[in-house]
């Protein structure tokens, strides 16, 4: 992976710095998923993008561990992408072949799942010659979660959700504890405390890591704990849908 991408210093170090302006919103190069799954004893996983725009886009991909500010080709993962730049012209598609290395990937653990992240970056035309000399030239970058799961895992992933632990968490603010006992990352979209007839929720709603445990700020104040409060929270599954979950304190 390091090696394919020294050959694009050139380029990416420029296209880069461009598309760190833009938000991801305004993407014209399209993924078929919000996510990747990869099985680790998967020979390859496609993922396909499309051209949504009117012209032609350089296109150029490539994973990180979650350093969106590392140039591509300081990135060492144990992931290589085939093809890691291509020009694709308006309308078309194009297959991406992500490949695990398990040599490369052999201090990874094997008890849960680890992240990384897929970086695809269109890159627009050049201006023309009788454009404006001053024409900002951008670049628009997409970034989505890759999942590297072991074939070890005995826990049914559909399960993990419901067995979040969850708690109110005691100070001056409003605020709930959680902890994820399974080999999964758990990414939750909402987060809501119904008590004493308020309800508090959370505009930042965490990723949970395997085996971890957070605090989850919410909206107002903590009132009297006069009994149980109600929770009601979402999750996004491997297929990027949202499910709904409910809990009592």
């Amino acid at each position: 992976m390091r090696s394919t991408l020294r050959q694009l210093t050139g380029l990416s170090m420029a296209t880069l710095m461009l598309s760190l302006l833009p938000s991801a919103a305004h993407a014209e190069i399209v993924i078929d998923r919000t996510r990747v799954i990869y099985p680790a004893q998967a020979r390859e996983v496609t993922v396909n993008l499309t051209n949504e725009a009117t012209s032609p886009r350089l296109v150029q991909v490539w994973i990180d561990q979650g350093d969106a500010q590392i140039r591509p080709e300081d990135s060492d993962v144990p992931f290589t992408v085939n093809p890691p730049i291509r020009r694709m012209e308006a309308g078309k598609g194009l297959a991406l072949r992500l490949l695990f290395n398990p040599l490369e990937g052999k201090s990874l653990p094997t008890d849960r799942e680890s992240v990384f992240w897929l970086n695809v970056l269109a890159i627009r035309p050049k201006p023309q010659a009788n454009e404006a000399s001053n024409a900002l030239q951008f670049a628009f970058r997409t970034r989505i979660k890759v999942f590297l799961r072991p074939d070890t895992l005995r826990v049914p992933v559909k399960e993990a959700p419901d067995n979040l632990k969850w708690r109110r968490a005691e100070g001056t603010i409003a605020q709930v504890e959680v902890n994820n006992p399974s080999p999964y990352h758990v990414t939750l979209s909402s987060v809501a405390m119904t008590a004493n007839g308020t309800e508090h929720s959370t505009e930042d709603p965490p990723m949970l890591a395997p085996f971890t445990t957070l605090n989850v700020r919410l909206s107002g104040t903590p009132g009297p704990d006069h009994g149980k409060a109600q929770l009601n929270f979402t999750t996004i599954d491997d297929n990027g849908n949202t499910q709904s979950h409910n809990a009592s304190l």
